[in-house]
């Protein structure tokens, strides 16, 4: 009787190892770098399988090229196992790419029309991938955001639209040649908008516009990606990455600031004078200069000012930020409408915007020294205004934790970069001149006048 029971005892043990061994036991997928629409280069349960499916109504795509644009892993090898509440959880991964290919069988692409699924390991694609289409000898980016691939799902680009799709050389810079359009879907809620500025209506462009700027700041992730690979300096990566560092930071602030500019109705009543509507500032009666403020104009306010012969229409500079206040209340005293003052730093950034990457302008020692204010008028500002970027800094009456005030745009001796409308670190003493900052006005409505 005992052995019986010891028997009995000993099959239980058993059946329980084995059936625990089973509940933990690892299985695996692996995903090809390199894939087709007759080899999908997945291995494992068929029910895991997951990645990006696409339909693209065009003729002649013969490739697509997805990355994530985060450095996340797309390909290669990874366990999966049942954690404590019997849900799939991925675990190791090994011999991973963040990049995938995936080519056409057939010479004339891809059938329009028809669904195609690229085979990926599971990945948080929230911050975004690009996707490439390859059709003709061209290559177009397309970038998603705010997607995540999980076990046994597909996505799909859920906002991809074939007439927006800007197809270019294939190792072409992955910049943007001014400023990004406006697509069909921000359009269509902007119009909404202005028909009908419900609470609603609101946050469903803001949403969208935050969608837009995630694109942007994705692309910026996937060239960082793309400087990883290639740079032979690192301090080129460095500096990319500041800048990725700095529009992820700040995203909030700037998506406001877009989106004050965006929905503020004003018409400048006056196109050909020197002042442009500030579009989005707090005071609806704001306006800024057409251009930084020039010798001649500064001489008028202070005589006895000299310059070199032949700069009247240079920027003037070496003049400190008291100065510059002494020149505005010059001119408010000469107004009874007026008031003129220097900006903040988020009127210029609004009066600015973004500085388109291909932006034309006097910086990084393409000039030998200052220019006149309008050498470089084909680069204009959000508002109209020129000579943003480039040329001088310019005065601004935000200031730093140190007291010190910013100074905004670069100038002719500064790295293009620095001349980003975004860079936010260069500041100066207000009691001192400099001989590369100038400064530009604002003119709002007196009490009266409002």
């Amino acid at each position: 009787m005992k052995k019986i029971f010891l028997a009995m005892a000993v099959a239980i043990v058993t059946a329980t190892a084995v059936s625990a061994q089973k509940d933990d036991s690892d299985s695996k997928i692996t995903v090809s770098i390199h894939q087709t629409d007759q080899e999908d280069g997945y291995e494992g349960s068929a029910e895991q399988r997951c990645g990006i499916r696409f339909n693209l109504p065009m003729a002649g795509v013969v490739k697509i090229e997805v990355e994530s644009v985060d450095g996340l892993p797309l390909a290669g090898t990874a366990i999966t196992r049942q954690d404590a509440f019997g849900k799939t959880v991925v675990g190791d991964m090994a011999h991973t790419s963040t990049i995938i290919t995936y080519i056409s069988s057939e010479k004339s692409g891809f059938i329009p029309g028809k669904d195609y699924y690229i085979s990926t390991l599971p990945c948080n694609l929230y911050g975004g991938y690009r996707f490439s289409i390859y059709k003709d000898g061209l290559v177009a980016h397309y970038f998603g955001v705010h997607q995540k691939v999980e076990l046994g799902e597909f996505i799909s680009p859920d906002d991809l639209v074939e007439s927006e799709l800007e197809f270019d050389k294939p190792g072409a810079p992955l910049v943007e040649k001014g400023r990004p359009k406006m697509d069909s879907k921000t359009h269509k809620l902007f119009v909404l908008y202005r028909k009908n500025p419900t609470e609603a209506n609101r946050q469903a462009l803001l949403d969208q516009m935050g969608v837009r700027y995630d694109k942007v700041v994705a692309r910026k992730k996937n060239k960082l990606r793309e400087l990883e690979r290639e740079a032979r300096t690192y301090s080129i990566v460095e500096h990319m990455q500041g800048i990725v560092d700095e529009m992820v930071e700040n995203r909030e602030t700037r998506i406001r600031q877009q989106f004050l500019r965006f929905i503020d109705p004003r018409r400048d009543d006056n196109p050909k004078d020197a002042w442009m509507v500030l579009r989005g500032a707090s005071d609806a009666t704001a306006y800024i200069g057409y251009a930084p403020v020039t010798n001649a104009e500064y001489a008028a306010f202070k005589p006895g000012f000299t310059y070199k012969s032949g700069q009247d229409n240079y920027p003037v500079v070496n003049i400190s930020l008291q100065d510059a206040q002494a020149y505005c209340q010059w001119l408010t005293a000469q107004d009874s409408k007026h008031i003129y003052r220097l900006p903040s730093e988020e009127e210029w950034i609004l009066g600015a915007g973004h500085m388109p990457k291909d932006v034309a302008m006097n910086a990084n020692h393409v000039e030998s020294g200052l220019t006149a204010v309008d050498a470089y008028k084909q680069s204009t500002g959000a508002c109209g205004g020129i000579d943003f970027w480039g040329n001088c800094w310019e005065w601004t009456t935000s200031t730093d934790v140190d007291g010190q005030y910013l100074v905004k745009g670069g100038s002719w001796d500064a790295k293009r970069d620095d001349c980003r409308s975004e860079k936010s670190d260069d500041v100066r003493s207000g009691n001192k001149g400099y001989a590369n900052v100038g400064f530009r006005v604002v003119r709002t409505d007196t009490p009266q006048s409002k």
